[in-house]
């Protein structure tokens, strides 16, 4: 279905009247500028943002004390005073662990209601490394950003933000099997990730699963075994219209530079077809938030679009393994 010239005219003129939203931040959009952008969706990074597993049976003094214990972290103090339940503030470091800035600490021990902190960095390095962090999340989350956005333009912007702001590490052979940490705790790779631009699948989960909870979209790390491939695998899953989709930034960044769509919206059994099984997050791995299956067929249309362009809201172009063109819209989920 080659319409180009058609297609072009089209979009030239949704160009014109609504214009394409641009952003100043640099390795993300195709078209960069130096303008500020008129409108942000995110404007200060929430530090505190977990799996939303964990965000559902959180009280209300559980939130109060993880945020007490981050800004702790942050702010370097030395020691903390948290619960006198040790078993609650085992909880609350196992949270830190899976944040972007647990790396910062050296050593982190509970006596009591306190929790003692040491720090791996000087003050002027973590201040440096807190700032490019946030910095870097804040061009993701923002990336292509319109107030008129839906929720599934602010997933498709960070799933393609995501795969175009670092590389895959081909060269990288160590830390890849299921038993490495890797694929428990993220430790320092989301800096290393978002620093040196590139990374493995799990640096690709985990930045895009800390972007999404920045928008408030329930997003979880999955992992399991890649049986084509001999060695393990992290995506995602998130939430949409309370269904649960598959994504997967790594598998679906180009080598030239783009973000493909082969992988977005896969169903669990199409993930079984790529040899991938999760290992956690069975239907009673999270009991208080329910069963999570990957069923709905609904981005099925996805399956052969090799790169997709953000337009302006709800409009996608899209182009396929064919170099057929197509737009797709969020609202009515259709392509044309």
């Amino acid at each position: 279905m080659k319409r180009l010239f058609s297609l072009l005219i089209t979009l030239s003129i949704i160009i014109t009247l609504c214009g394409c939203s641009d952003s100043s931040f640099s390795g993300i959009n195709d078209t960069e500028t130096e303008d500020t952008p008129d409108y942000m969706a995110v404007t200060q990074i929430n530090h505190c943002a977990v799996e939303p597993d964990d965000k559902l049976h959180m009280t209300d003094q559980d939130e109060q004390y993880y945020e007490k214990l981050m800004n702790a972290v942050l702010n370097r103090n030395n020691m903390v005073q948290l619960s006198i339940d040790e078993t609650k503030n085992t909880y609350y470091i196992d949270l830190l662990k899976q944040s972007p800035y647990y790396f910062f600490l050296s050593n982190c021990t509970i006596k009591d209601d306190t929790i003692h902190l040491s720090y791996e960095y000087p003050k002027t390095k973590q201040d440096e490394m807190l700032q490019f962090i946030d910095s870097a999340f804040l061009e993701i989350v923002n990336s292509n950003c319109s107030k008129e956005d839906n929720t599934l333009d602010k997933i498709l912007n960070v799933h393609g933000a995501v795969a175009r702001y670092m590389t895959y590490d081909h060269q990288r052979k160590t830390d890849k099997q299921l038993d490495s940490p890797l694929f428990q705790y993220p430790d320092d790779e989301i800096y290393k990730a978002l620093r040196n631009k590139k990374s493995v699948c799990y640096g690709f989960a985990y930045t895009l699963r800390f972007a999404l909870l920045q928008l408030d979209i329930d997003c979880f790390c999955v992992y399991g075994p890649c049986h084509a491939r001999g060695e393990g695998h992290m995506w995602n899953i998130f939430k949409y219209n309370d269904k649960f989709y598959t994504c997967d930034s790594a598998w679906d960044r180009s080598d030239e530079d783009y973000a493909r769509l082969y992988h977005f919206g896969k169903t669990d059994k199409e993930r079984e077809v790529d040899t991938l099984k999760r290992t956690n997050f069975s239907s009673t791995f999270f009991e208080e938030y329910g069963k999570v299956e990957c069923i709905d067929e609904t981005f099925k249309i996805f399956r052969n679009i090799e790169r997709y362009t953000y337009i302006n809201p709800h409009t996608y172009y899209c182009v396929d393994f064919d170099s057929n063109e197509y737009v797709f819209n969020t609202q009515t989920l259709t392509m044309k």
